[in-house]
């Protein structure tokens, strides 16, 4: 969490691999000019999205009343599990959110290939199918369940193309492809296995194709569009600057959702642009709300500790060193990340001229805790002291 270097961008490998949770809840067949979604007004389930974009925590209540005025539809059970996905990613270390997730979400897919039985000639109804599908593989990615999550996203893609082959302006559908297109092309490390399974090779020029029509032309998956092309222009293409202007559009559409002004300054801070990333995290962190989200503010503390530095404000980063330190004793499994705290804070003090406390704060950090730490400072010393 605190690695010198900057952390990769912060989307989970489920986000990377092929999916968007919340916006695929309202997949719409846009050549249909039908109001209804599966019997709900699409109104109404794109107020429930925007909800959760702004992390609302009346969501949770919303869906709930949809799911008693619309019984027999399995909008509401997909909605409730894609919150419930967000939920568990953003506050990290709750095994129970997790154990809901993987209860509701067994449940809504049920509940979606139910509806199918009686509606087969309905797409939307496909369509709820394959995203419930899709969403069980967002997860067994992020846990490295690959058996799962290949059997899952086999099926769940295979009905993505279908309604695009059918329905060429269905551009909700065409998110989740060009999500799979972009990273079996240029595959990281960490999906290797599942290509592997897949046996797919992706096509990039199709894939960045299809993620600009769902982020221009999609009604409701445009948001999500967004935030998973700049993972793409990050990741794959390298092009930071290209990546931070798709993340900016987002901050401004919703500046109240803490995971996407942590995620726009951790790309300040890779720019460069210390001073800017400094001041976004100080707002992340300066929110009530922080704290319920354990996985937003770990990164939004190691963002503000690298920046606070690389903007010479030393005596915050001495302050947020500290802080740093206290969210990793209540999480006891990353002490070893705790190192890099205490690495940062001895660079402020050097900067403050205290060079006696920063060459014992460095002194102090050992390999047993956290060896790629206890080089960096073994090389500070040798550079500071000259030997």
């Amino acid at each position: 969490m605190f690695d010198l270097i900057m952390l990769p961008f912060s989307f989970s490998n489920s986000a990377r691999l092929v999916l968007s949770v919340v916006c695929l809840l309202a997949g719409v067949v846009a050549v249909s000019g039908e109001s209804l979604f599966i019997d709900i007004e699409r109104s109404r389930i794109e107020r429930v999205i925007e909800m959760g974009y702004r992390l609302d925590p009346n969501v949770e209540l919303e869906i709930k009343r949809l799911g008693e005025e619309f019984p027999d539809s399995p909008v509401p059970g997909l909605l409730e599990a894609g919150w419930l996905y967000w939920m568990q990613d953003y506050r990290g270390f709750d095994r129970e959110l997790k154990e809901r997730f993987e209860e509701r979400s067994e449940a809504a897919l049920d509940k979606a290939e139910a509806y199918l039985k009686e509606h087969r000639k309905d797409p939307d109804a496909q369509f709820a199918v394959g995203m419930a599908e899709l969403m069980q593989v967002i997860y067994f990615v992020d846990h490295n369940r690959w058996w799962p999550a290949f059997w899952k996203s086999r099926s769940s893609l295979k009905i993505m193309k279908r309604l695009v082959a059918e329905y060429p302006d269905y551009h909700d559908a065409k998110m989740p492809l060009g999500m799979a297109n972009c990273y079996m092309a240029k595959t990281p490390g960490y999906l290797k296995p599942l290509k592997f399974l897949m046996r797919f090779s992706g096509d990039m020029e199709l894939g960045m194709a299809y993620m600009r029509e769902a982020r221009d032309e999609g009604l409701f998956t445009r948001v999500d569009a967004g935030y998973y092309l700049a993972g793409i222009l990050y990741e794959l293409e390298g092009d930071r600057q290209a990546a931070h202007d798709e993340f900016a559009k987002l901050v401004e559409r919703f500046p109240s959702n803490l995971k996407f002004q942590s995620t726009l300054a951790e790309l300040e801070r890779g720019l460069g642009k210390q001073a800017a990333a400094r001041d976004r995290a100080l707002l992340v962190m300066s929110s009530a709300r922080v704290a319920e989200f354990p996985a937003i503010e770990g990164e939004t503390l190691t963002s503000l500790l690298w920046s606070s530095l690389g903007s010479q404000s030393f005596e915050l980063t001495i302050e947020i060193s500290r802080k740093a330190e206290a969210f990793v004793e209540r999480y006891a499994f990353l002490d070893p990340e705790g190192a890099w705290a205490e690495y940062a804070r001895a660079e402020a003090f050097l900067g403050l001229g205290e060079r006696g406390e920063a060459l014992a704060l460095w002194g102090s950090i050992s390999e047993d805790r956290n060896k790629m730490a206890a080089d960096a400072a073994r090389k500070r010393i040798g550079e500071v002291t000259g030997g």
